[in-house]
């Protein structure tokens, strides 16, 4: 626990670790991440992914910079995820307000909703999300909707450690279902499998490929 008068600064690199605040707020910081907090515990700089559990204070609210946008909330248990270009919110708990340049106005997120907005074309997506999979990377689980396989890759070497890869003729393709991370390899074989796809590689660097017919 660190305290209000205090700036800090906390990197991951191949586990996750827990911060807490002297209000009782707590942020888990996923693996291979960067977290900047201010001295007035209100303003953060987040480069990667983290889960974020706030105590409710309308007087004090919090922000967040990450992925070229500002995420606002005054108490409330939601997961960021930055990665493959494209940013991901999911609210487990409460309201968010997302706000960025790509956005043509700021985007309210009650719970059981979640956003993905590539900052480059601007484009944003909003849809359900179900309050046990917002931030279910802690338990070693990745769910999805329809996301880009480059996204899906992305949070696997993020969780396990391991290189991966996704051949170009891949990368518009998507994917829906649910993943454990393990050590990365299972995820990958139980993705390529889903999809239909070859896995190349192995010691800890992998490659998603078209599989040959």
């Amino acid at each position: 626990m660190f305290r209000a008068d205090e700036a800090m600064i906390y990197q991951t690199q191949s586990a996750s670790r827990s911060i807490a605040f002297d209000d009782g707020s707590t942020i888990m910081l996923a693996p291979h991440s960067r977290l900047e907090v201010g001295s007035g515990q209100r303003e953060i700089a987040l480069n990667g992914g983290a889960w974020f559990d706030i105590r409710h204070d309308p007087e004090r609210a919090l922000t967040i910079t990450v992925g070229g946008a500002r995420i606002s909330d005054i108490g409330t248990r939601f997961d960021v995820q930055d990665a493959a270009g494209r940013l991901r919110v999911a609210v487990a708990e409460g309201t968010v307000r997302v706000s960025a340049d790509a956005l043509a106005r700021p985007v309210d997120l009650a719970a059981g909703r979640g956003l993905t907005l590539d900052p480059q074309s601007g484009t944003a997506l909003i849809g359900a999300v179900a309050a046990e999979d917002a931030g279910a990377w802690r338990s070693g689980r990745l769910s999805y909707d329809s996301v880009p396989l480059t996204l899906v890759a992305a949070d696997i070497a993020r969780y396990s450690g391991v290189k991966v890869v996704v051949a170009p003729p891949l990368r518009d393709r998507r994917f829906s279902g649910t993943l454990i991370v393990g050590n990365g390899e299972t995820a990958l074989r139980d993705l390529s499998q889903l999809m239909g796809i070859g896995l190349a590689g192995g010691d800890g660097a992998y490659r998603l490929v078209a599989r040959s017919r």
